[in-house]
């Protein structure tokens, strides 16, 4: 499943912030508009645990990342 993930600068590991239903995808020309927009981020950041080496970082929105798989 598709996903938006966020990369823990002290490990370098990926981890998943959240899923995206593909399955609810348009058939439209433009093959990434039904992404969407990108999760909604507090303006500060949004602090968040990383689960593989578990040190708390603050990410941003612009630090989402698609995966698709």
């Amino acid at each position: 499943m598709a996903r938006w993930v966020l990369g823990c600068p002290d490990c370098k590991e990926d981890f998943t912030h959240s899923q995206i239903d593909t399955e609810a995808m348009p058939s439209l020309r433009d093959p990434f508009a039904w992404l969407g927009d990108k999760p909604e981020f507090p303006i500060a950041g949004l602090s968040l645990e990383c689960p593989n080496c578990k040190k708390i970082s603050v990410y941003s929105r612009t630090q989402l990342v698609y995966r698709a798989m």
